[in-house]
């Protein structure tokens, strides 16, 4: 009869180291990682705003002064996959009548006409030729105030070399911290990465008369790692 109570003992004999096991100490290192290139790509967005007294007529008119925009952006060779739109909206224009009322108060606003905006977004590949485009695009009727960002085409391999520059600065702090505190690094428990940057961005007036001037300069690339060791004393 005591078979039972024998074995109840051994499973908290077995069990007992398991639960008092404890969260071995950890360490964590942040790092940072910057790589530099230069653009390979320009990406333009500029648009079409018309107005007419009816929202058919707008229309209409937008379709061919937009028209005209796409066919100049193609006479430069950029492909159709490159061509996209990137916004449309169509709407009543309004006007206040400034006379007054008897009682003092103003009439409320009418319909006046129509308005459409189409917005055109261009991925240029040849940079030498982004100035080009924008100002034939203008010349053909675009009249939206433009904006141009610089990107590289394929980040991976400039995203690869800041992600590893900035596991390296995790790792360096973090011995440099286990030195200062007398432990030593035992395993790594947890790592991850993020990409970071951004576009350089340009805002540009609707107007030329000759071919716009366009600089890319150069694109940082950043990468951030966070890395998590178990340490123990040394």
């Amino acid at each position: 009869m005591k078979a039972p109570f024998i074995a109840v003992a051994l499973l908290i004999a077995l069990a007992a180291p398991a639960a008092a096991q404890v969260t071995p100490p950890t360490l964590n290192a942040n790092g940072e990682g910057i790589e530099n290139a230069a653009p390979d790509i320009a990406i333009v967005t500029l648009g079409v705003l018309t107005q007419a007294d009816t929202a058919r007529a707008a229309l209409d008119g937008n379709n061919a002064e937009m028209d005209k925009v796409i066919q100049s952006v193609r006479g430069e060779s950029i492909a159709d996959k490159d061509i996209s739109t990137n916004g449309f909206s169509i709407g009543p224009v309004y006007a206040q009548d400034p006379t007054p009322r008897p009682d003092g108060t103003l009439q409320p606003p009418k319909i006046v006409g129509y308005q459409v905006s189409n917005q055109l977004r261009v991925v240029i590949r040849d940079l030498d030729k982004a100035g080009t485009v924008l100002d034939k695009a203008v010349t053909a009727g675009a009249n939206q105030a433009a904006s141009i960002n610089f990107d590289i085409d394929d980040r991976k391999a400039i995203v690869d070399k800041a992600t590893t520059v900035a596991i390296a600065e995790a790792t360096r702090k973090a011995e440099l911290m286990a030195e200062a505190a007398g432990v030593r690094l035992v395993r790594i428990l947890n790592i991850s990465v993020g990409e970071g940057g951004g576009m350089p961005r340009y805002d540009m007036a609707m107007s030329a008369k000759a071919a716009v001037p366009i600089m890319g300069g150069e694109l940082a690339v950043t990468a951030n790692a966070s890395i998590s060791w178990e340490i123990a004393p040394k």
